[in-house]
């Protein structure tokens, strides 16, 4: 694989998140982010506390389950699918599967790191998980956009050498630096929530965590689109 094709993945990864058809989703994305972390911060218990607030409750499922509509229509406006963006069909709930083992394998990540306390370990969490994923991340996407369904992975395991290194360089050397301060604002954050900072912290910790997100896409839909040409 010729060097050259590692900038051009790069390319073709984040050129499609520029379109105008995805400004609506993108925003509503980044409302999402900002508007429930700052719910959940402002709402933590505090260290050894017994119960969980409903707010904050309320907040994280909300979060949750917005999260998984955005992606799933984010990547089927990125993909051109045929599937309708918004709609919970048999692909959507699939999605909803998949996702709740992957993060099941991120929480088995974080107890063999040693948990998430400090920026770098969240990090380096993010980053094996990044790597765990990244051989299946195109049938991820076939998952949610693929009509008929993509239920089998098989045939969106193939062709790796021009997808999977160029997939997993730019995965570990971009979203990485970007996970770390992410969780750097939070924690600190998270410590002092009365902190003259909290406002502009928040403002500015919804719209980053908005673009590892966004990046994490654009880089699995060129991945998927390498396959589905070839």
């Amino acid at each position: 694989m010729r060097l050259a094709d590692y900038p051009a993945f790069l390319r073709e990864a984040l050129a499609p998140l520029f379109a105008r058809r995805l400004a609506v989703p993108v925003l509503l994305l980044t409302v999402l982010l900002t508007a429930t972390n700052i719910v959940i911060v402002k709402t933590a218990p505090q260290a050894g506390g017994a119960e969980l607030p409903p707010l904050f409750i309320a907040a994280a499922i909300a979060r949750v389950g917005g999260l998984l509509v955005m992606t799933v229509a984010i990547m089927r406006l990125l993909a051109a699918s045929r599937r309708p963006p918004w709609r919970p069909d048999s692909a959507f709930w699939l999605t909803l599967l998949v996702s709740v083992a992957i993060f099941g394998i991120s929480a088995l990540i974080d107890l063999a790191i040693g948990g998430r306390s400090d920026p770098l370990s969240m990090a380096a969490s993010g980053v094996a998980l990044t790597l765990i994923v990244a051989p299946v991340a195109t049938w991820l996407v076939a998952l949610a956009v693929e009509k008929p369904l993509a239920w089998s992975p098989l045939p969106w395991l193939r062709d790796f050498r021009i997808w999977l290194p160029q997939l997993a360089f730019w995965a570990v050397l971009l979203l990485p630096p970007l996970a770390f301060l992410h969780s750097a604002i939070d924690l600190a954050i998270l410590h002092d929530p009365d902190s003259t900072w909290f406002w502009p912290a928040m403002l500015f910790d919804g719209p980053l965590s908005a673009v590892i997100l966004l990046i994490g896409f654009g880089l699995n839909n060129a991945a998927y689109r390498r396959v589905a040409r070839s």
